[in-house]
């Protein structure tokens, strides 16, 4: 039997964790099983997260696999009618060239898109992975309703819904989005081994840090934007840096919040603490670097750099929201704060500082709480299942 053919659509493959775990799972599929296609978006619009050149890098790699693509230039992430609509009608055009068994569309606005398409072109499978949603946090009221209806729409030409972890899974459905019997719960998948060993040989500060030495480093990784939530994490570091004088902050990441966090940082006269290093495509060298890592998301599907930092073994200070809870147990292998309470979250880096043995065990069992069902080959395998069911 002829390998069955899947479509991948997403609108961006840079280097956020949604595009990784699609080009883990383009590049993880059984060949023999399933032949690859991906359709992606224009990066030249947003420069986040690596933008064009790590689009261009991607891409290359597809090339390199002998996996095909195909680039819509008018499929963006932001909204715009007239060009939502032409990237709808060439979803459609490709859909119904190719003709593929599965449809496989990855978050939100690629999901719209391109259910949408696959639904109009009769494909006969499709499988959605939102990496997360956008009911809260990103957008006001009236929107967010607006986001909830469309889904709980398309969730019924949906044959197969992925969340990352069952708390995902969990607000979709309390939203009444999908039905249980149609979701998969799959976290994405990371190289475990190659995150054990990062710190194996302790920590190790890169210059480009910019910080002094024996500096105490509370670090994070991530698109800077407003829903990650690196306001209240600068808050946070504002309110500590008295009590703690070598305490800097290291955002590794690009995004259009930097400037605003530059001058926040100035205003509460922690400049010389704070530290934007830009987009690294290294992880490993930011992980060896900190002494804490904090993700203070406003909404968060799961957060790859949260499961690496804690492959790593480094004590987690993290917002109680999304995916995180499913995760990280409070007080056993990390710390939860409720979302956007800066003071709180303060608290909680403030218990890390305080007791470098303490925050050691924290961090020690969130490695040992990040096995194989975080592999790669295991998520990649579980998707294939998802499609076998979906299809038959």
């Amino acid at each position: 039997m002829a390998p069955r053919k899947v479509i991948h659509i997403i609108t961006r493959l840079d280097r956020g964790g949604s595009a990784q775990n699609t080009m883990l799972t383009v590049l993880g599929h059984d060949r023999t099983q399933f032949e690859p296609i991906v359709i992606t978006g224009d990066s030249r619009m947003e420069d986040a997260q690596g933008g064009l050149r790590a689009t261009a890098d991607n891409l290359r790699r597809l090339e390199k696999e002998h996996i095909r693509y195909h680039v819509i230039p008018s499929l963006v992430r932001r909204v715009s009618a007239r060009r939502d609509l032409v990237a709808l009608w060439n979803l459609y055009r490709l859909l119904r060239r190719e003709r593929p068994a599965i449809v496989h569309t990855h978050t939100s606005k690629a999901g719209v898109l391109g259910r949408l398409a696959a639904w109009w072109a009769a494909v006969p499978a499709v499988i959605h992975t939102p990496h997360g949603h956008v009911f809260y946090g990103h957008f006001d009221r009236l929107r967010s309703w607006l986001c909830l209806m469309i889904e709980r729409l398309l969730a019924r030409i949906t044959s197969r819904l992925i969340a990352l972890t069952g708390a995902e899974r969990q607000e979709h459905l309390d939203r009444h989005v999908g039905t249980a019997e149609r979701f998969a719960v799959i976290p994405s998948g990371i190289d475990v081994e190659r995150f054990r060993r990062v710190r194996a040989g302790g920590k190790l500060v890169p210059d480009w840090f910019g910080c002094p030495p024996n500096s105490r480093i509370v670090g994070s990784v991530g698109w800077l934007t407003g829903i990650k939530g690196h306001r209240v994490l600068v808050e946070a570091v504002a309110i500590l840096k008295q009590e703690f004088p070598t305490l800097h902050l290291v955002i590794a990441g690009s995004g259009d919040r930097r400037e605003a966090l530059i001058e926040q940082a100035r205003q509460a006269g922690i400049s010389h603490a704070v530290h934007l290093p830009g987009h690294r495509e290294q992880v490993e060298d930011c992980l060896k670097g900190f002494d804490c890592f904090a993700l203070p998301s406003l909404n968060e599907g799961m957060g790859r750099a949260l499961i690496e930092a804690m492959a790593a073994g480094l004590p987690i200070v993290a917002s109680r929201v999304g995916g995180i809870p499913a995760v990280v147990q409070d007080g056993v292998n990390g710390l939860l704060v409720p979302p956007g309470e800066s003071r709180a979250l303060a608290e909680a880096l403030r218990s890390v500082l305080r007791d470098p043995q303490w925050a050691r065990r924290l961090g020690e069992q969130a490695g040992r709480s990040i096995g194989e069902e975080y592999g790669i080959d295991r998520m990649v395998r579980a998707i294939e299942t998802a499609y076998r069911e979906a299809h038959g």
